[in-house]
């Protein structure tokens, strides 16, 4: 199965409840749930979840928390803690809208980078934010940029950046990272031939409809148990350091063709023969509010690096002392 919707539940232990929007009662949630705009997930003691966002990023809530998944949307997609802690792994190439934003009782924060983000509540009324690696804003309006190594508060006094020190890492810290490393891990297991069989029957004008689906799309791995994200190019790696494979060759998919590349962007498998999906001819897709314009490539998809031309030393031909004859001339009998 592939996806690039937002909501799956990708992860769930312990004692986690979900709650429909107008709905009167909590039930027990599973990996076979889905949200949608409203849902509301809380988590008891030792519980753990972890929710899809756009392909790439993942929404990880320890025990004891609560949040609201406001909007689903892949161009828009808004969260809300209400109480407790989350971490959010985000992966995206450089100059990507993410377009994820969480939101608290006490400020609003943007995601515009790919890395790794946690948010606590604390019983004082203040919302942290931190930044271990990526950038956010925070705050509404004239919002307040947090870079990579820095922790935010905001309260009743506003926002306040800080030098994030060095500490032990808890049990979401930790699990998160775990996570990130069996995910990747889960992405390297794939079948190539599933993975070209699926994208060849897919149907790229429900699929890839969002701008961000065009990077790539969850995959789910009947081993892991489990959706990974799959690429459309190679060089992409987690914030957490793990590589992800694109398991479609250097130059990747490309989605408005629903073809695989080799060397080249927009290229075919073989010579001449693109893989094509059921109702999407292999012309280019045109992008969103531009119908002559064709769907930017990921960078990473552009071009190979070029060879560096290394000298090596070669080792220096003696003479044996035979004298050789000359070209044309055969040895006579008695010269030898």
């Amino acid at each position: 199965m592939i996806s690039a919707r937002a909501g799956g539940i990708n992860f769930v232990a312990g004692d986690v409840t979900l709650k429909h929007s107008g709905g009167a009662e909590s039930r027990r949630l599973s990996v076979k749930d889905d949200l949608k705009g409203g849902d509301i997930v809380r988590t008891g003691a030792g519980g753990q979840i972890e929710v899809l966002l756009n392909p790439g990023s993942y929404f990880r809530v320890g025990e004891n928390s609560e949040f609201e998944l406001v909007r689903a949307a892949l161009d828009d997609l808004r969260l809300k803690l209400n109480g407790g802690s989350a971490v959010v792994e985000a992966t995206g190439y450089d100059g990507l809208d993410l377009a994820i934003t969480v939101n608290t009782p006490q400020t609003r924060i943007q995601i515009i980078r790919s890395g790794i983000y946690r948010f606590n509540l604390l019983p004082s009324g203040v919302t942290e934010v931190v930044v271990q690696k990526g950038r956010a804003l925070v705050g509404e309006g004239s919002a307040t940029i947090v870079k990579g190594g820095k922790l935010a508060r905001v309260g009743a006094g506003g926002v306040e950046v800080a030098k994030l020190e060095k500490k032990d890492r808890d049990t979401l810290d930790l699990w998160s990272r775990e996570r990130g490393k069996e995910l990747a891990k889960a992405n390297q297991k794939l079948s190539t031939r599933n993975v070209n069989t699926l994208l060849a029957s897919a149907r790229s004008d429900s699929l890839f409809s969002s701008s961000f689906a065009r990077s790539g799309v969850w995959f789910w791995n009947a081993r892991g148990n489990c959706y990974t994200f799959l690429p459309f190019a190679s060089q992409w790696r987690s914030p957490y350091g793990h590589w992800y494979d694109s398991q479609l060759g250097w130059g990747g998919f490309d989605p408005s063709c629903n073809c695989r590349q080799l060397n080249v962007y927009r290229g075919y498998v073989g010579s001449t023969t693109p893989i094509s999906s059921p109702g999407n001819p292999s012309q280019a897709a045109p992008a969103p509010g531009n119908p002559s314009a064709r769907p930017a490539p990921p960078p990473a998809a552009i071009e190979r690096p070029t060879p560096i031309e290394r000298g090596f030393p070669r080792n220096k031909v003696e003479p044996i002392g035979v004298e050789m004859p000359e070209r044309g001339v055969r040895p006579s009998p008695r010269d030898q």
